[in-house]
C-alpha cells in the first residue's frame, strides 16, 4: 500500500483522537470513582454488578420482613407470656378454691378475682402491635374478641376474627407463618376461667368441680407455653438468618466493589502518563501536520 502524506497525517489524528478518548475515560473513573460508567466499559463487569446488585436488593427485602416479622412475633411471646402468668395464677386460685378448709366467704372472694383475671385475659387477646391485633387472623383491623354481655359478668366471648395465617418471605425461597390466630388459642382459656369463677359461685359446691377445673387449667396452660415455645423458636430462627445474610450481603458488597469501583492510586498514575503522552503527541503532530501544510502551499 502507497503510503501518502494524507495518510499519515490521519493516521496521527486517529493516534491522538484515541489518546484523548483514554484521557477522557480515565478522567471519568476518577471523578465517579467507577471503572464502569457505561455498559460498553465492560460488559462483563457490568453483568456481574447488575447480578450483584439484584441479590443484594432481594437480601435487603428479606431482611426487612425479618424485622417486621421479629416485631411481631416479640410482641405475640409478650401476650403469651402474660396470658401465661394469668393461668398459672388461676390454678393457685383453683387449688385454694378445691380446698375444703375455706368457707363460702372465701371462694367468693376468690370468684371476684377470677372475673378480674377473665378481663385481664380478653384484653391480652385483644392485644395490638402498632395499629393491627396480633391475634385476629388475616382481620388485623377488627378487634377479635367482644365479652358478653358488653356490661356485667362475663358469660362467653364471641372471635370476630378468622383462622387466616399472615406469611411473610423471611429469605429468598423460604416463607414463614407469624401469627397465631386466637380462636383456637384462646377460647378453651376464657371458657375454661369463665367455668371456674362460676363453679366457685356454685351452690352447693362441689369441691371436686374445683379440682377439675383447674386440671383443665393445667392443660390451657400447657398449650400456652406449647405456642410460646414455638413463637421463641421462630424468632431465635429469624436472628440467626438475619446475622446470615447481613454477613452475604457485605461479602456480595465487596464483589460488587471489585467489579465496579476503581483504583484511584492507580487511575491518577494512569491519567498522569495520558495526559504526558497526549501533549507530547500533540507537540509532535502539530509540528508534522504545519510542516506538510507548507509544503503543499510551497
Amino acid at each position: 500500500m502507497r503510503v501518502t502524506q494524507q495518510l499519515l497525517n490521519q493516521s496521527a489524528l486517529n493516534g491522538m483522537q484515541n489518546n484523548l478518548r483514554r484521557v477522557k475515560t480515565l478522567q471519568e473513573q476518577a471523578a465517579t470513582s467507577k471503572k464502569v460508567n457505561r455498559p460498553e466499559d465492560d460488559p462483563f463487569a457490568v453483568e456481574q454488578s447488575l447480578g450483584f446488585r439484584s441479590r443484594i436488593k432481594a437480601s435487603e427485602t428479606a431482611r426487612n420482613n425479618i424485622a417486621m416479622s421479629q416485631d411481631w412475633l416479640n410482641a405475640t411471646d409478650k401476650a403469651l407470656g402474660d396470658i401465661s402468668d394469668l393461668l398459672t395464677r388461676t390454678r393457685t386460685l383453683a387449688l385454694k378454691g378445691a380446698s375444703d378448709t375455706i368457707g363460702a366467704d372465701e371462694r367468693r372472694a376468690l370468684a371476684t378475682e377470677v372475673e378480674g383475671i377473665i378481663e385481664q385475659a380478653i384484653a391480652i387477646g385483644n392485644t395490638r402491635h402498632g395499629d393491627h391485633y396480633l391475634f385476629a387472623g388475616f382481620q388485623v383491623d377488627t378487634q377479635p374478641f367482644t365479652q358478653n354481655p358488653t356490661t356485667g359478668p362475663i358469660t362467653s366471648t364471641t372471635y370476630n376474627g378468622d383462622n387466616g395465617q399472615i406469611i411473610r418471605e423471611v429469605e429468598p425461597g423460604t416463607d414463614m407463618v407469624v401469627n397465631t390466630p386466637g380462636n383456637a388459642l384462646f377460647a378453651d382459656v376464657f371458657d375454661t376461667l369463665i367455668n371456674l369463677r362460676d363453679t366457685l359461685q356454685a351452690s352447693p359446691f362441689v369441691t371436686g368441680d374445683v379440682a377439675s377445673v383447674a386440671t383443665d387449667l393445667e392443660d390451657q396452660l400447657d398449650n400456652v407455653l406449647d405456642v410460646q415455645a414455638a413463637t421463641g423458636t421462630k424468632v431465635r430462627r429469624l436472628e440467626a438468618t438475619a446475622a446470615r445474610m447481613e454477613d452475604s450481603e457485605i461479602g456480595m458488597r465487596e464483589l460488587l466493589s471489585k467489579a465496579e469501583d476503581t483504583d484511584l492510586a492507580e487511575v491518577a498514575s494512569q491519567l498522569s502518563q495520558q495526559q504526558f503522552v497526549y501533549q507530547t503527541a500533540l507537540a509532535i503532530n502539530g509540528k508534522i501536520l504545519r510542516t506538510s501544510l507548507l509544503d503543499y502551499v510551497r
